[in-house]
């Protein structure tokens, strides 16, 4: 039975965190300057030691728990009281905890290395409460999905469908669309999660193999397990128990890379991720450095450096009519980038423009570069008219800021946040046309000192 808690606490649980509230975009200055990416074993190490040993936030409490934070992170975009499930991308109204038409979804499932934990006691079983694997979930979609491993289906398997919300979901189809898909039961089964939060899981899962290493908390002393990610189902089935294990299994690995590839980070995997790191103290590398999931999980570990094979024009396929153009110069390491985009709201329907439409708007963006990184600061100019040297336009406005990162000469992540908007969030980016990548790569390749 869920425990309950009295309405009083719940309510002052409640209007404490709004207090503290975390920003997006918090990442601490220096976070990852310890990691050393010159190998996989390397990178492993150095990455394990940056975020192990995290706060441990109650399962279930009087005080701040999972339940507080969970739905603070999965917080509906649109409406403030609402929360957005993982796999039906349903919108339902905050319940605070206990029972009710969503849950907390382990997506490492416990039953694989970690099912036992102890409610009286606050330090036990740390990967149990892990909110950087830890989602709210369709109640029915969770007991559905039960313990499967995520792989892939096809159009025989069971479709569970997602609802539109966010601007996403709901459009249906045939396999895949947007749904879910699921067949089997248990390890045996397969559950294949819908394509816009496929990447989401997959890097929830690399996350929880990078973590959990075994040995012991460092803070309180209790037990770890080691969590690994494989494409061997016989070692997840042998690694399915009732009891707390020293090594478990989840997979599948080459299925999740594919996920991690297919989705890139957004603005929703990003208001899920600043908010864990706020209250658990650590992050989710592949969520701030796509490419290192290929170094750690593909053995693919060629280190990405902003050069000028990406200047280019660049959008995001999912927004149509928007796209970014960008601008590197090499010799003083400083980037240009103009964002050709649109109001956060439509103009009312009477209100017209002379030339184009009035919901254009056009921001750009500055700033220095380090290797596969650049965080600009944004610039709004207003004040003039069409190929007129009348008015004089003022220098732009400083408005925020623009970080870019690199996964590859392909891809890249925009993390943005508008104050004066108030807009925060990412938006994954691609090159409209491929013919500047072969330049890239070879710009990208090591020199000799």
């Amino acid at each position: 039975m869920p425990r309950l808690r009295p309405t009083f606490h719940r309510l002052a649980a409640t209007l404490s965190l709004a207090a503290v509230a975390p920003a997006l975009l918090a990442q601490p200055e220096g976070y990852y300057d310890t990691v050393d990416d010159t190998s996989a074993e390397t990178l492993r190490t150095s990455l394990h030691a940056i975020i192990d040993d995290h706060t441990r936030i109650p399962y279930t409490s009087f005080e701040t728990d999972t339940w507080d934070v969970l739905e603070q992170a999965d917080q509906d975009r649109e409406n403030s009281q609402r929360i957005v499930t993982l796999y039906r991308n349903a919108s339902f109204a905050k319940i605070g905890g206990g029972v009710g038409p969503y849950n907390r979804e382990h997506t490492w499932p416990k039953s694989y290395g970690y099912p036992d934990d102890d409610p009286d006691d606050p330090d036990d079983n740390v990967p149990y409460t892990d909110m950087h694997a830890l989602f709210l979930s369709d109640a029915d979609y969770n007991y559905y999905r039960s313990n499967s491993p995520f792989n892939n289906c096809d159009a025989n398997c069971n479709e569970y469908p997602t609802e539109a919300n966010n601007g996403r979901g709901g459009q249906g189809g045939n396999y895949p669309a947007d749904s879910n898909w699921q067949t089997g039961e248990y390890t045996e089964g397969r559950w294949e999660v819908w394509k816009g939060r496929r990447g989401d899981i997959a890097r929830a899962q690399m996350y929880m193999d990078l973590r959990y290493e075994g040995g012991t908390h460092g803070g309180s002393g209790v037990a770890e397990p080691d969590l690994i990610l494989t494409d061997d189902l016989q070692k997840i089935r042998d690694s399915y128990t009732q009891d707390n294990r020293d090594i478990g299994y989840m997979g599948m690995l080459s299925t999740l890379l594919q996920w991690h590839r297919e989705d890139p980070v957004d603005a929703a995997e990003v208001q899920h991720h600043e908010t864990v790191a706020a209250y658990q103290g650590n992050r989710n590398p592949f969520i701030d450095h796509p490419e290192w999931a290929e170094c750690l999980f593909a053995d693919n570990c060629v280190t990405m450096r902003i050069n000028a094979g990406l200047n280019d024009a660049w959008f995001n396929q999912d927004t149509s009519g928007q796209g970014f153009f960008i601008i590197v110069w090499e010799e003083i390491q400083y980037m240009f980038v103009s964002w050709f985009t649109y109001d956060v709201e439509r103009p009312p329907a009477n209100v017209q423009a002379i030339l184009g439409e009035p919901g254009h708007r056009w921001l750009t963006a500055q700033g220095p570069y380090s290797g596969d990184s650049a965080t600009l600061d944004v610039f709004v100019s207003s004040g003039g008219v069409f190929d007129s040297a009348e008015p004089v336009v003022p220098p732009g406005a400083k408005d925020g800021t623009l970080k870019i990162h690199f996964a590859n000469c392909e891809e890249g992540t925009v993390i943005y946040d508008i104050p004066s908007a108030g807009v925060s969030g990412a938006v994954p980016i691609r090159r409209i046309v491929a013919d500047m990548v072969p330049l890239c790569e070879s710009l990208n390749q090591p020199t000799s000192q």
